[in-house]
């Protein structure tokens, strides 16, 4: 094997990779490996077969791989090339492909900034876990997570002497030594790094104990904090100069540190972080929430860039949907900010929409030079029900989404919520075909995905359960309107019956999304009532896509039997946790199918109800009338909810709160005959 001119970490890493490869593959070659520009001169004779690689920005990832005489190239423009190079050359020896003359396979990905969690829990991810993210085809690693507590602020990884016990010593070290363990990982795999910060920290919601919430206030004097006006409680105010002056030396030490870190993603008001209230504040009075963002985000940017240059800050629409001057006001930022944006306040597994507001963000972003990032969900979804183990494959959406980011031209895509990598889910490796062509025709690259992971029969049974889902989730495309009312995990309206005095209306009309337009498609109506019938009408039509999605799934598991044989996709995990067997990965993708048709359907039929009593003018004998069909309807979906979810389990409230629910309607049904 030639040893070209290393390139450092990730050479060493595709070297190692190279060694996994089946040695009787190989042994008949010689493999040149590394960046094109250093193996292959302009005046070697082999140069002008490599055409597509010359055409090719040296920016962008992208590889060749070709047979020539016992000469087989692995090169590609960047080390994330070589890398993808020899994952690719992996596969196709798992997959039979002989290797001849003339075997010959290029690529580049589409997508500058690929953007993805490793792992969640524990922190650090490990190894393993970037290695898998390296194979699906990021380019970046988020470090952290806007709930993961001290690590979702400087003053998690590093202490100034300005505020010493803002976070306990004992616990910043080991977030210190985390994060390196977890940036040199990040180095041998070629992955750049970002943090996400929660703005200013305070004393967090009602999740946080009421201890924590006292010890605050030792952690900062109180003369630096300032009522938040929310349930967060005290927030550290930045119009105070010791704060600032804490900041400037928090972004000096972290990034004397961490200058491997490229960029800040800075959240919404949510999750123990937060602004001053602009009325209570003495020092931020008159001085709006996202006028303090747009603050912090130029502090940021200057004093962050005093210590590393180039660093970027990017915000998103969370906390600030509804705002009149939202792109305005983005407009007005440095063009080292920039937007991470999701559709419809955050990301869901079955929205698509490319709509006006969307665009006209990212012509803003484009105009002022600033990074444009699509927000989505590509794997686990907040959306979904929680706590089940299931695997929640769409990839047939993937290449949906993927379209759409790539239509707006988007600098790149980010995952909102991790996933576990040894589960190997076919969203990943569906991630990896469409970075590489968005306008590939993803029904023949799905179908091929689920023939290997799964074998030829039960393939493509699982194929056409992916087709039925997508079905389902481009019903329910349109109409994602409340986040996270309207989610399984935390719609509300399950522990409360669909019946006058219990409707909540006015908590639906403030968290209402705004309205946005694509083409022809009006999302989010301003009327409440037609918004909530567009829930209920994706619902009814999803439902039995949901179903059919299941039955194939159990199909697919009886194709395959007590068949041991293990998802092909197995090599892209390494770590200690084992992957599933084909029978395992598909029950639990008919986990996911089964608990999401179940708790929509009845999440529909609420939505449905309540648009009945704003279209029956609150008139109660007017709604009893029209809703007689639906209320029964709804009772039997709560009394099958409870069935289902006490079978599985999980999540353990559910059942009694469904049955509770079913008993109300039915006592109202009872009452008024």
């Amino acid at each position: 094997m030639t040893n070209p001119t290393p390139y450092a970490r990730v050479h060493r890493t595709a070297l190692h990779e190279l060694s996994l490869i089946p040695r009787a593959s190989l042994a008949h070659l010689e493999v040149v490996l590394g960046l094109f520009s250093e193996v292959i001169p302009r005046e070697s004779p082999i140069y002008s077969e490599f055409a597509y690689l010359t055409q090719v920005s040296p920016a962008v990832d992208a590889y060749e791989i070709l047979l020539r005489g016992q000469r087989l190239y692995l090169v590609g423009t960047t080390p994330r090339g070589v890398l993808q190079a020899v994952y690719l050359l992996r596969e196709q020896v798992a997959a039979g492909t002989a290797l001849t003359e003339g075997f010959h396979l290029k690529a580049s990905f589409q997508f500058g900034q690929r953007i993805f969690h490793p792992r969640f829990k524990p922190w650090p991810a490990s190894r393993s876990d970037v290695r898998h993210s390296s194979h699906l085809g990021a380019s970046h690693c988020l470090v952290c997570h806007d709930w993961d507590n001290s690590r979702r602020s400087l003053q998690g990884y590093v202490t100034s002497p300005i505020f010493p016990a803002a976070v306990d010593k004992a616990e910043v070290a080991a977030n210190h030594a985390g994060l390196r363990r977890l940036l040199g990982d990040c180095a041998d795999y070629g992955l750049g790094t970002m943090l996400w910060l929660t703005e200013l920290p305070c004393q967090g919601g009602p999740w946080v104990p009421a201890a924590d919430r006292e010890a605050f206030f030792n952690r900062y004097p109180r003369e630096v904090l300032s009522d938040s006006g929310t349930y967060e409680g005290m927030v550290l105010c930045f119009s105070h100069p010791r704060v600032q002056e804490y900041y400037r030396d928090l972004l000096q030490r972290f990034f004397t540190d961490f200058p491997e870190v490229e960029t800040i993603f800075l959240f919404g008001s949510d999750s123990s972080g937060e602004f001053c209230d602009p009325e209570k504040c003495p020092r931020c009075r008159g001085l709006s929430r996202i006028a303090q963002r747009d603050r912090l985000v130029c502090f940021l940017v200057e004093e962050g860039q005093r210590h590393r240059p180039g660093l970027r800050v990017l915000t998103t629409g969370w906390g600030w949907e509804g705002e009149p001057d939202f792109l305005k006001r983005q407009a007005a930022l440095p063009s080292s900010s920039g937007l991470y944006l999701a559709a419809e306040k955050d990301g869901w597994q079955c929205e698509r929409q490319a709509h006006d507001f969307l665009r006209a963000a990212r012509k803003t972003c484009r105009t002022r030079g600033q990074t444009f990032i699509g927000y989505d969900n590509f794997h686990w979804g907040d959306d979904t029900v929680h706590g089940l183990g299931d695997i929640q494959d769409f990839p047939l959406g993937i290449a949906a989404k993927l379209r759409r980011w790539h239509s707006l031209g988007a600098d790149g895509v980010f995952d909102h919520w991790g996933h576990s990598p040894e589960d190997i889910w076919c969203n990943s490796v569906a991630l990896r075909e469409f970075f590489l062509n968005p306008l590939a025709e993803p029904e023949p690259i799905c179908r091929t995905i689920a023939h290997r992971q799964f074998g030829a029969r039960a393939g493509e049974l699982a194929f056409r359960a992916w087709v039925a889902l997508e079905g389902a989730h481009q019903h329910l495309s349109p109409a994602c309107t409340w986040a996270p009312s309207q989610w399984p995990g935390w719609y509300p309206s399950r522990q409360t019956p669909p019946l006058p005095g219990h409707f909540p209306t006015e908590t639906l009309r403030e968290h209402q999304l705004p309205p946005h337009r694509e083409g022809n498609q009006f999302y989010n109506p301003p009327d409440l009532a037609s918004s909530l019938q567009c829930v209920a009408d994706a619902w009814h039509r999803a439902y039995p896509r949901y179903e059919e999605a299941a039955r194939l799934l159990i199909e697919a598991q009886a194709a395959v039997g007590d068949d041991a044989t293990p998802l092909f996709y197995h090599f892209w995990w390494d770590g200690a946790q084992p992957t599933p067997t084909r029978r395992e990965h598909l029950r639990r993708q008919q986990l996911y199918v089964e608990s999401m048709a179940l708790a929509g359907y009845e999440i529909g039929l609420q939505f449905g109800l309540h648009a009945l009593w704003e279209t029956s003018g609150h008139d109660e004998k007017v709604f009893r009338t029209r809703a007689l069909g639906l209320l029964r309807a709804d009772a039997t979906a709560c009394r099958a909810a409870a069935r289902y979810f006490r079978t599985v389990g999980q999540p353990s409230k559910w059942p009694a709160q469904y049955e509770t629910k079913a008993d109300l309607i039915e006592a109202y049904l009872n009452a008024h005959p």
